[in-house]
């Protein structure tokens, strides 16, 4: 397959940009995060398509977030820095970087997050070539707290090919029951024409980028999902996208019931499951608010409930699972050869998910580097490198 992100594209009506444009704009949300901001900056601005601009829009950060950013930018005039007075949270933050935005793409990179240099010009490649309006890849786990044995978005799907995926498994993935990956998390380029005049909903503090893809794919935006594992996702104890409450699962409900009109039945279908797993959700949170506040005649009701009490002992087991150690590995466990990364949109020889997701939980717990690794596991290695506080 050949071309490259800035060839025409005439796989819709979209116009193309003026070449004063930049190609793609990568939207930075960003709150306290001075520790990570600089790396994730540095391999925005390390992509192999350089027609790109930076707009790091901070959050009303009370640390050098703001300071950081600025350097970055007095050195690379690509970067822009919007920095709020007063905090919003992330999606009205990101809002303003989406308003503020010029390229024909658009995408969102979490500011303690690493991208694949090759990563945009990758995705943009892979939707022009399918026709696509948005296009992501797998996202790799790494961080203070890791997978027990690593582990990627996509990988129990064992993805090798590029595929299309549809609005009703799109939203059949969020309706708790589902074995689809959590779909919400990808973190897709859209086409600027596509998204339009769409933007995240305010009112959202988990779950916004869920509702977002859902509203496009609904209005008859394609979405492509790729294998690529050249996204690595930091996760801490400080990530927002883990802790609900029962004011974030009433505001998740109230934007799923205000979707635009399904367009067929599977996805309708789809839509009424994941409204029972937030009415589910939501009654578990207040069982969990009332245990913390001690308010016993609210409780003893929801004890009642054989599903909520099965939900608890859940989350003690899994509580109980995160702080067991785990073996150490080295290379020596991981399953050889990795595969090379094909051309862009192209099928991998094998799913690359099982590797990558080794690869991290390896680097993290500081273990050797072989010479025969592929550029994108040598990469990921390198950025994932150290991360383990285990």
């Amino acid at each position: 397959m050949s071309g490259n992100p800035s060839d025409q594209d005439t796989s819709n009506h979209c116009l193309a940009p003026s070449t004063a444009h930049p190609v793609v704009s990568v939207v930075m949300a960003n709150f306290r995060g001075e520790a990570q901001l600089a790396a994730a900056m540095t391999s925005v601005l390390a992509q192999t398509e350089q027609r790109l601009e930076l707009i790091v829009c901070d959050d009303a950060s009370d640390d050098d977030s703001v300071k950081i950013a600025r350097r970055i930018a007095e050195t690379d005039p690509r970067v822009h820095v919007i920095a709020s007075t007063r905090n919003e949270g992330p999606a009205a933050t990101r809002n303003k970087g989406l308003d503020s935005a010029r390229g024909e793409w658009i995408s969102v990179v979490d500011s303690d997050d690493l991208i694949h240099p090759d990563r945009l010009a990758r995705l943009i490649t892979a939707a022009k070539s399918a026709g696509a309006d948005l296009a992501a890849d797998d996202l790799v786990y790494f961080g203070a707290m890791p997978e027990p044995q690593g582990r990627t978005l996509l990988q129990s799907m064992k993805l090798a090919a590029p595929m299309m995926l549809d609005p009703a498994d799109y939203l059949r993935s969020n309706d708790g029951k589902s074995s689809l990956p959590a779909f919400g998390y990808l973190k897709p380029v859209i086409r600027r024409c596509a998204l339009a005049d769409q933007r995240y909903d305010t009112q959202l503090r988990i779950g916004e980028d869920h509702d977002l893809v859902m509203r496009l794919l609904i209005q008859g935006a394609r979405l492509l999902l790729l294998p690529d594992p050249l996204y690595a996702y930091r996760r801490h104890s400080g990530s927002i996208s883990h802790r609900l409450s029962v004011s974030t699962v009433e505001a998740m409900l109230q934007a799923h019931r205000h979707l635009p009109p399904m367009p067929d039945p599977e996805t309708r279908a789809a839509a009424k499951a994941v409204d029972r797993h937030l009415r589910r959700t939501l009654r578990y949170e207040r069982l969990v608010s009332d245990i913390k506040a001690r308010r016993w005649l609210g409780l003893m009701p929801r004890l009642a409930d054989p599903t909520m009490v099965a939900r608890l002992m859940e989350s003690l087991q899994d509580r109980h699972r995160r702080g067991t150690a785990h073996p150490r590995q080295d290379f020596a466990d991981l399953q050889q050869p990795l595969p090379f990364m094909p051309p862009a949109g192209e099928a991998w020889r094998s799913p690359p998910a099982d590797g990558a997701a080794q690869i991290a939980s390896i680097s993290a717990r500081g273990g050797c580097l072989p010479a025969n690794l592929p550029n994108w596991a040598l990469w990921l290695f390198d950025a994932t490198a150290g991360s383990s506080t285990g």
